[in-house]
Order: structure tokens, then C-alpha cells, then sequence
């Protein structure tokens, strides 16, 4: 399996970006302007776990998390972490996951398809927060949360 993520920009446009800069941000090695797209004082970005033989999309993850001089923020990544948590749980904070699944633009789905070249209806699988947090709270790497993806969806 494998990632592409994509964010929104100052436009509401989805744009794929490569990896480097978006693991850099979120460690907080590089500002946003590493993105190479305006976006603003919010980083609104979906992870989306791919299959390697296919390339289709196995889950889409969204997360959103505000920025203070091109940084992810501490409250907005512990926000993000409860979010994505308590979703994991099957509990849900109703402000929590409301931050995180609101303000993404209203055509989403096709964006999100168009920028993926997949049609709509495969991308019935979505989450919040998605593999950077995991390998931040777990302390594994992106890899290794790759590998937990593959064997879950071989068992």
C-alpha cells in the first residue's frame, strides 16, 4: 500500500502533493509554505491509503488543523488526536469530529475522484486524522502503519 495526500487550497481546490513536505510539516521541520500552495492559516489535508496493484483507494482519511506562522499548532494536533481517537473508539466528540469533517469544500467527493482519476463510488471508505497521526501516537513509522493497513485487509 501506499499514500497520496492532497489538500485544499486557498481556493478550495484539491491538489496532490508529494509526501516529503506534508510528513515535514506535520513533524514540524518545514512551514506550510513547503506545500507549495496557499492555503491560508489552515492545513486541511486527506490522506488516502492506496492499494499498490490497483492503486485504488482503500480509505480517506481527512483531517484539518490550524496554523500559527505556517505551523501546525499544539492545540490543533491535540485536537486532531482526540478526534481521531474517540472516532477510533466508536465514541464520538460531536465538536471534535464536527472541526474535522466541516469546512471542506461542498464537491468534495468529485474533486476528490477527479484529482484520484477513480470514480465516486470508490471512495465509500473514509476516517479521521489517517496514518501521520497513527505513526505519531503509536511511535511507528509511516511503513509500518502502511504494513498494519495490509495485513487488515488481508484478514
Amino acid at each position: 500500500m501506499f499514500l497520496r495526500y492532497l489538500l485544499v487550497d486557498s481556493l478550495g481546490q484539491f491538489r496532490l502533493v508529494d509526501s516529503s513536505p506534508v510528513e515535514d510539516v506535520w513533524a514540524g521541520r518545514r512551514t506550510a509554505d513547503a506545500l507549495g500552495y496557499p492555503i491560508g492559516n489552515e492545513l486541511r489535508l486527506v490522506t488516502v491509503v492506496c492499494n499498490d496493484e490497483d492503486l485504488q483507494p482503500r480509505k480517506c482519511f481527512f483531517l484539518r488543523a490550524k496554523l500559527e506562522d505556517g505551523q501546525i499548532t499544539d492545540e490543533s494536533r491535540f485536537d486532531a488526536y482526540d478526534s481521531m481517537t474517540e472516532h477510533a473508539r466508536g465514541t464520538y466528540d460531536i465538536l471534535a469530529d464536527d472541526h474535522q469533517l466541516d469546512g471542506w469544500p461542498e464537491d468534495w467527493h468529485r474533486q476528490l475522484a477527479v484529482a484520484l482519476d477513480v470514480p465516486v463510488a470508490e471512495l465509500r471508505r473514509i476516517g479521521i486524522g489517517g496514518p501521520l497521526l497513527m505513526a505519531d501516537l503509536w511511535g511507528f513509522s509511516i511503513d509500518r502503519i502502511l504494513q498494519y493497513f495490509e495485513e487488515a485487509d488481508q484478514g
